[in-house]
């Protein structure tokens, strides 16, 4: 773990095509209740479902990679050296018809700049986790890496400068929230992020580890801080933190290396959120 007097920004991370390889950032920018390009994407069946890990291991062997400024994404198998170059466009019909071939089934592209595409829409916009958390993790997995769980557990950012779990301060029991401040942009954790059967599986071939998400809720229940509330969720198969960022903060900058301060405790209705 890095030296630092405070909890900053070590990594940052943006999903532009839903479920599929991430972009990492130096700095970015605070869009409508997520960050700009995170989860402007997504592929859809014809039942409206979303094309994710949880769905097809497909999604595992599909290799991303973005032009953002030039409106680019480049599309292969996984592991193959030539890539296929296409306008990041939801209109392109030869973007679409490649995801169509690749995935064996009929779907579209849509696009939204306003948050709504992620699982849990303006509520829930930026994960986040600690780096410790996730070495905590690599203890029982040592043939693991920090980069494997990044992609596995695939959270916006990363925090370092502090303990395993010590972002679990930053949310209270159901219903109460947490307000802080990364750099000048302000954010509340809302709640624990429970996680699904995606996690265990390699992020590149989609074959599940065993004993995965058994060792994932034992680390969580050994290390737990004293002031954290996560018991209150029902069980320990949680890892990273939702947060919610108002509009008020379009337009803000997030760069590795900003500093988190932590504010006051916040009742979530006050800011119209409902958590289930």
């Amino acid at each position: 773990m890095m030296e630092n007097h405070a909890p900053f920004v070590a990594d940052i991370r943006i999903y532009p095509i839903k479920s599929l390889d991430p972009v990492v950032m130096d700095r970015v920018e605070v869009g409508k209740h997520s960050f700009r390009n995170d989860r402007t994407f997504a592929l859809k069946t014809a039942d409206g479902k979303y094309i994710n890990g949880k769905r097809t291991g497909r999604v595992n062997q599909l290799a991303a990679t973005y032009d953002l400024a030039n409106n680019k994404v480049f599309l292969s198998e996984r592991n193959h050296v030539e890539k296929t170059e296409f306008e990041l466009a939801s209109h392109n019909p030869a973007l679409v018809e490649f995801l169509c071939d690749f995935f064996g089934m009929r779907l579209t592209l849509v696009s939204s700049n306003q948050g709504d595409l992620l699982d849990a829409p303006i509520s829930s916009s930026i994960t986040l986790v600690s780096t410790e958390s996730f070495r905590s993790i690599l203890l029982a997995f040592p043939h693991l890496s920090l980069d494997d769980l990044r992609l596995r557990f695939r959270p916006n950012i990363e925090i370092d400068g502090v303990p395993s779990f010590w972002e679990d301060h930053l949310f209270g029991i159901p219903g109460l929230g947490r307000k802080f401040t990364i750099g000048d942009v302000a954010m509340t954790g809302i709640s624990p992020r429970a996680r699904c059967n995606v996690p265990p599986r390699h992020p590149f071939t989609g074959k599940p580890a065993s004993g995965f998400m058994k060792q994932i809720i034992k680390s969580r229940a050994e290390l737990l801080p004293k002031t954290s509330d996560l018991a209150a969720y029902g069980h320990f198969y949680h890892l990273c933190v939702n947060t919610f960022i108002g509009l008020a903060e379009e337009g803000k900058i997030i760069q590795v290396g900003d500093e988190l301060k932590s504010l006051d405790s916040v009742q979530l209705s006050a800011l119209g959120i409902s958590i289930e």
